[in-house]
């Protein structure tokens, strides 16, 4: 995952009733890595690779850009941030196995971070379109008809819904630009303010909720980690770190059942430290919500961040090719050792 600080064009990553999920459709097209997944449910300790089937789904040349992958929960559809459309990053939704977008904003400003309700049927985006940053919500059916839901000077990104769709937790920056987890109800505007920290997701598990999101360094050369809280502020702790502090987790996104988080990885590959770009990302990785069973999803030299959990599939964003894309790969199912 990529660090941007200055949130118009791309942010420094703060390191420098659903339906139960299906298989979606066989795709039409070759996938690139092929469509040999088993479906047995495979041990922890396995040697093998935890994924299968990975897919390109956007091919967008230099310049041009895609990110910020949102998938529904059940994964047959994403939406996501892209230049296909001009000069300004507009949200789009793609069918997962379909090469056509549909535009959904198409304003003067940039929009990025967008996510799928839980139900499917709306999307939370940030957007600049009034000069600073604000959350905004739309209806996939009617994405002309959105409502602002931040009116604050300060700029507020990264939005993620609740499991009961009611609320979204979302980062805000202070005066003094330290990024804060906010929590905010769609419906009153009711806030309230769970501390410091950036790119928050929300756990749609009911009987256990959690919010993840990426810690923000501490002092001159410090690393990020990935730390779980409640919603109410209490259970904080630490989930993914390097207490060496040579690397950084960033970018966490909590898995369909709310029980694994997908990250990404800065300077911790040897491959991309060695031939890649360790500096900006080098890999995905999965790891239990209680931080045990850490499993590399993805082990390219190039940079690869933003992960997001939709159905079986893990999307990312990929600098494969020098071009920045989406891709995905479908996650083996996987079980505890007995």
């Amino acid at each position: 995952m990529r660090q941007f600080w200055g949130i118009s064009a791309a942010l420094l990553l703060a390191s420098c009733g659903s339906i139960p999920p299906e298989r979606p459709p066989t795709p039409s097209h070759a996938p690139l890595g092929g469509d040999d997944v088993r479906d047995h449910a495979m041990p922890l300790s396995a040697a093998e690779p935890p994924w299968r089937d990975l897919v390109r789904h956007t091919i967008l040349p230099l310049p041009g850009k895609a990110m910020h992958p949102a998938p529904s929960p059940d994964g047959t559809f994403f939406a996501y941030a892209t230049t296909e459309f001009g000069p300004h990053l507009q949200i789009a939704l793609r069918e997962t196995f379909d090469a056509s977008p549909l535009q959904i904003t198409a304003n003067s400003g940039d929009n990025m971070f967008p996510r799928v309700s839980p139900d499917g049927k709306w999307i939370a985006y940030a957007s600049n379109r009034e000069g600073n940053w604000d959350i905004y919500v739309a209806r996939i059916d009617s994405p002309g008809s959105m409502t602002q839901v931040t009116f604050e000077p300060a700029d507020d990104i990264a939005p993620s819904w609740s499991g009961d769709g009611k609320k979204l937790v979302y980062s805000s920056r202070t005066e003094s630009g330290v990024w804060q987890i906010v929590i905010v109800d769609v419906g009153t505007r009711i806030k309230t303010y769970l501390g410091a920290g950036i790119y928050p997701d929300w756990s749609h598990d009911r009987k256990n909720p959690l919010i993840c999101f990426q810690s923000q360094p501490r002092g001159q050369g410090g690393k990020s980690g990935i730390w779980c809280v409640r919603p109410d502020g209490t259970g904080l702790r630490e989930v993914v770190g390097d207490k060496a502090q040579s690397w950084s987790a960033i970018n966490p996104h909590f898995s369909p059942d709310g029980r694994w988080i997908a990250y990404a990885t800065v300077n911790k590959s040897m491959e991309s430290r060695n031939f890649g770009v360790p500096t900006e990302a080098d890999d995905i990785w999965i790891v239990r919500s209680d931080g045990t069973y850490p499993m590399r999803l993805t082990d390219e030299i190039s940079a690869e961040w933003w992960p997001a959990w939709g159905g079986d599939r893990v999307f990312f964003v990929s600098d494969r090719g020098g071009m920045q894309n989406i891709c995905s790969v479908r996650v083996k199912p996987l079980e505890d050792d007995k």
